[in-house]
């Protein structure tokens, strides 16, 4: 995200797990996307270093109140359509056992979320 000085802001992934554990409905990476897109579009509301994360908070917390968009919230199976990256990425579907059952762990500790089709 762009900041009011020009510089590139972007959350670490302790911010990210925070903000998915947070606002649970919330799809975060999809409102990130859209804070950056709304930032560039509008550089005379760009915020500080010290306020971005107040930023993308009182963002989150207004799409949570909304109802939210969460990929992780949904009935039934996902269509492809429906899967965001980190459904892809913390993908453990075709795991079996043991081992599907660390790797649920891993994710879920690491990214805040592991997909299982």
């Amino acid at each position: 995200m762009i900041l009011n000085t020009g510089e590139e802001w972007q959350p670490d992934d302790s911010d990210i797990i925070q903000w998915q554990k947070t606002y649970p409905a919330v799809d975060i990476f999809a409102e990130l996307a859209k804070m950056e897109s709304w930032l560039d579009a509008n550089p005379s509301k760009r915020k500080t270093s010290k306020g971005i994360k107040r930023f993308v908070n009182s963002w989150l917390s207004r799409a949570q109140d909304r109802g939210g968009s969460s990929p992780i919230k949904t009935e039934g199976p996902k269509t492809i359509r429906q899967r965001s990256n980190l459904d892809d990425l913390t993908d453990i579907s075709w795991l079996e056992g043991l081992e599907k059952e660390h790797m649920r762990q891993v994710f879920t500790n690491k990214y805040g979320q592991a997909f299982d089709g």
